[in-house]
């Protein structure tokens, strides 16, 4: 009888024991989970941080500013210089999917940038070239840099790139660290990431060439291109000015190399009846004015040279195209005979005056 106690006891005691380290290793197993998750988390929270931090933040597409970029699209708002009475009538914003248009500035500016709170652009008012900051809402006007050249302003992170005294600087969004990066002519630029692509002569050619955003590191990539490019991804598009000897004219045809100058190959050739001075982009296409029999319109390209489609008519004649978030801004003569800022979807659907009644 003292034996089946003790065996009793025994298998008691190895019961309890087996079901003691079964629920030991289950929460074992689960806090270990759990605290690889919580690791797993505090990595994704990190790298969010990391990645947040290192992400450019850019004031506007290098395409609408080589077209003047008198507007300019962030989180859904479209702020824009304004048409009416055949004069520029300061700064307006509408949203993307709303015809709710307000006016917040009666300023003359150009070259529209959006960072932070804040749009920046280069005032013209009055025959003046500043460049000024002003919050969304119309208010407190700032000049941070006086008497600049007319020409584009870049505003990415906290920089100002623009050009004084035919020299391309840069400058903190405070007016503070002037900087000259080259103290030289150059006739276009685009920054991309930490480099700044950009175009000059030499002997009588245009040569692109980039450089990192400190100043550094310059490195010449083709020495026989052209003043108008644009970068997409990795590759550079250029419009080449091919003299033909026997017609006495220029043929403009499209080029497209690797950011490191090499695979080059020629696109397509240009259309003479097509405006070179308007062409804008996004990754996907080109978009351009194209005169036929006096009669102009918009069109549309991809970037393989293919599937040139018209977009709309135009009643009047030159104008230059911005485009933000599938809509192409343009002025054009409305029904009146007066000029007017209008707006059109890419497909060519959804025509809207942007003018307040």
């Amino acid at each position: 009888m003292k034996d089946k106690i003790i065996s009793l006891k025994n298998k008691v005691v190895e019961f309890i024991t087996n079901v003691k380290n079964k629920v030991c290793a289950f929460v074992l197993a689960h806090k270990t989970l759990s605290i690889i998750i919580a690791v797993v988390l505090i990595i994704i929270i990190i790298l969010g941080i990391v990645i947040a931090c290192c992400k450019k933040e850019i004031g506007s597409t290098s395409g609408n500013l080589n077209n003047s970029g008198f507007s300019v699209e962030k989180n859904g708002w479209v702020y824009y210089l304004g048409i009416k009475n055949n004069n520029t009538d300061g700064i307006y914003k509408v949203k993307i999917n709303s015809n709710k248009i307000d006016k917040i500035s009666s300023d003359y500016g150009l070259y529209l940038n959006k960072s932070g709170k804040f749009l920046y652009y280069l005032d013209r008012t009055s025959g003046s070239n500043d460049i000024v900051k002003r919050k969304t809402n119309g208010k407190d006007k700032e000049i941070i840099i006086s008497d600049v050249d007319t020409e584009k302003i870049t505003v990415i992170d906290n920089w100002i790139y623009y050009f004084k005294d035919g020299k391309f600087c840069k400058s903190k969004t405070d007016g503070e660290e002037k900087q000259i990066l080259l103290d030289k002519l150059i006739y276009n630029y685009e920054i991309k990431g930490k480099w700044i692509y950009y175009s000059y002569i030499n002997n009588g050619k245009y040569v692109i060439s980039k450089m990192k955003t400190n100043g550094e590191d310059v490195t010449k990539i083709e020495d026989d291109a052209s003043n108008k490019f644009f970068v997409v991804d990795n590759n550079i598009y250029y419009i080449y000015n091919n003299y033909n000897e026997e017609e006495y004219e220029y043929n403009y045809e499209l080029y497209k190399m690797k950011t490191n100058g090499e695979d080059k190959e020629k696109i397509l050739d240009f259309d003479k009846n097509i405006d070179l001075e308007t062409i804008n982009y996004d990754d996907k296409k080109m978009y351009y004015i194209k005169s036929d029999d006096d009669n102009y319109s918009i069109y549309s390209i991809k970037l393989n040279g293919k599937d040139e489609t018209k977009i709309i008519d135009l009643n009047g004649y030159y104008t230059l195209i911005n485009i933000q978030d599938k809509w192409i801004y343009y002025t054009d003569i409305n029904d009146n005979g007066d000029s007017e800022m209008f707006r059109i979807k890419i497909n060519g659907k959804d025509k809207q005056s942007l003018s307040m009644k």
